[in-house]
């Protein structure tokens, strides 16, 4: 006889059923699994020193948290041995959240006339195994958008803080928050545009450079657009474009905004744009211009990028053709494993050092994987 027979047999001399044994047990596991889940909740608060204004926010936010513990435990059993995720500092916003604060909304990649490709074929050379800017200090550090969609800014900015570096052999953190704050660069009859905390495009950012004559360091003009301690309010710089960057934000404040805080006097010396290039869709001369030129600003879809936290990223769902995120190519390696080699690009994230790998990312190479080889461009320096 099981051991649950001889217990149901004992327990229907006190009349009480096998049914209700089970029904008790399942809500002590259901009770242990919610102060686990409070603890966890709790002790990851205190990590990312996050606190809420009031009980029912703080419900809400469990709610959402346990929900993504879930997915984060069944993107982990699925992409065993490639990826890894975690809850990391967004556990507590749904993927709607994370995309409508961090991620810009998804557009097709843009087309640009030929003139503004890069001239170039694949080389007889073959590439290294390995390669990173980061290694010959041509990169600055990782940066925080925090909760706004200025990724496109930040990528802009990077890319131009490699140039500089290429040319002067010296790393200048430069000023994101005057491309988001006096940027309003528009291309109409494709329906693009650069929308500050809602969303751009580095080509045309570059362009706004160009036009503008130069760009401040970070120091001068610090960020402010994506919260906290130092918060900003800016209004538009000139005539909103509702039509292609949606309702304008509801509230802001022209002291903090482009007209009042930009200083010409405190462009970087020797820093100016004259122009700009994209680079060919092709892998291996995205790999070669890269060791060429310098670090790349290129775009991606990054929905199922939120709880990343190491190995190469590769997901099942991802559109080639959508595009919401903008980053820095830096550099490209091969990762072994035990079901082969995986090619992978090495790229600089705007969220923080504290995410994924030092505040980088991995993610399959010479695969269009996530659109990465659809908008590869770069400034090109006086």
């Amino acid at each position: 006889m099981s051991g649950l027979g001889f217990v149901c047999i004992l327990l229907a001399v006190s009349q009480i059923s096998c049914l209700d044994v089970e029904r008790e047990d399942d809500k002590l596991i259901e009770a242990l699994a919610l102060r686990d889940s409070k603890l966890h909740f709790k002790q990851w608060q205190v990590k990312h020193g996050r606190f809420y204004s009031s009980a029912e926010e703080t419900v809400r936010r469990f709610a959402t948290f346990r929900t993504n513990i879930d997915l984060i435990q069944q993107l982990n059993e699925e992409y065993d041995g490639i990826t890894e995720f975690e809850a990391n500092k967004f556990a507590d916003w749904s993927p709607e959240e994370f995309q409508a604060k961090v991620l810009m909304r998804k557009r097709g990649s843009p087309q640009h006339s030929l003139d503004k490709y890069l001239q170039a074929k694949v080389l007889d050379d073959p590439l290294p195994q390995t390669f990173d800017w980061r290694d010959k200090d041509m990169v600055t550090p990782v940066k925080d958008q925090g909760a706004a969609g200025t990724c496109w800014a930040f990528s802009t900015v990077a890319n131009v803080e490699g140039q500089y570096a290429m040319k002067y052999q010296k790393l200048v953190n430069l000023s994101v928050e005057q491309v988001v704050d006096c940027d309003d660069s528009e291309d109409v009859p494709k329906s693009y545009g650069d929308c500050g905390v809602y969303g751009g495009w580095p080509y045309l950012a570059f362009g706004y450079l160009i036009r503008q004559g130069g760009i401040e360091s970070e120091i001068s003009y610090p960020y402010c657009a994506g919260g906290g301690t130092n918060v900003c309010f800016v209004c538009p710089n000139g005539p909103w474009n509702s039509t292609i960057c949606g309702p304008p934000m509801p509230y802001c404040n022209m002291s903090q905004s482009c007209p009042s805080k930009l200083n010409k006097s405190k462009f970087v010396k020797g820093l100016k744009l004259t122009d700009w290039k994209h680079v060919d869709t092709n892998e291996t001369v995205i790999a070669q211009q890269l060791q060429k030129i310098g670090p790349l600003s290129v775009a991606l879809d990054a929905t199922m990028l939120q709880f990343y936290s190491k190995g190469v990223f590769n997901p099942v769902i991802c559109s080639k053709t959508k595009l919401n995120h903008a980053v820095l190519l830096v550099g490209f390696g091969t990762a072994k494993g035990i079901f082969g080699d995986t090619p992978y690009w090495t790229i600089k994230n705007s969220w923080g050092p504290t995410w994924g790998e030092n505040g980088y990312f991995r993610i399959k190479r010479d695969a269009g994987t996530c659109g990465v080889n659809t908008q590869v461009t770069t400034a090109i320096l006086a």
